[in-house]
């Protein structure tokens, strides 16, 4: 499909997005998701929505956003090569059906820019800041590395001897720490649970003395 044919598909879209109210939209991937995500906003806008443009980097990151504003929906859009994929969900992080478009508004909404998307995402799962336990190798949205340090590791961006595993998927709805899948609404919810258990801290720091005896 060309991409104009996909940027009159987006308009509508985000004709049916406005209408809900305030519609959250981010993107990743590249300048043509970009632009989609745009396109879809202004036709959210003209709808009379409020757009909420936000620099998260998954799809995971803008409905976890939804859910904590309680927006009705959010949208991302992910360009991988000439490939667009688009991900729809509504405020509870369920997949939402595209709406159809209602009656004109009397008035144009606003547009605005939610920043530091993935930091508060990894903050609010990952809690405060502790320390030591251990080095952690992971893969995944950069919000995964970021909910890690908070809890105390030290993450590597290649596996090394003794290294906890954690592997996202991209758009950060599911994680597997050392081969097995964690339970939870999206990767850092499932990361959270998982640092809660008495597992997820080590018997002894690198370099300590395990207090053995000659």
């Amino acid at each position: 499909m060309g991409r104009t044919q996909l940027g009159r598909e987006f308009f509508e879209l985000g004709l049916g997005l406005g209408g809900l109210g305030t519609v959250l939209i981010g993107s990743g991937g590249g300048s043509l998701a970009r632009a989609l995500a745009r396109t879809a906003g202004c036709g959210a806008a003209l709808a009379g929505g409020e757009v909420k443009f936000h620099d998260g980097t998954c799809a995971a990151c803008g409905a976890w956003l939804a859910r904590y504003y309680q927006f009705p929906a959010a949208l991302f859009v992910r360009q991988d090569g000439a490939r667009v994929e688009t991900f729809l969900t509504d405020g509870q992080g369920r997949p939402l059906t595209p709406p159809a478009g209602g009656e004109e508004a009397p008035c144009a909404g606003e547009w605005d820019l939610l920043a530091g998307a993935d930091c508060a995402w990894a903050a609010v799962r990952a809690g405060s800041f502790r320390e030591n336990r251990g080095p952690a190798w992971a893969q995944g949205p950069a919000a995964l590395t970021m909910a890690l340090e908070r809890m105390g590791y030290e993450v590597t961006d290649r596996p090394v001897p003794g290294a906890a595993r954690f592997e996202a998927d991209r758009e950060g709805f599911a994680l597997r720490a050392d081969g097995a899948a964690l339970e939870g609404e999206d990767a850092l919810a499932g990361l959270a649970d998982y640092g809660a258990q008495p597992r997820a801290v080590p018997a002894f720091r690198p370099g300590e003395d395990r207090g053995g005896t000659a």
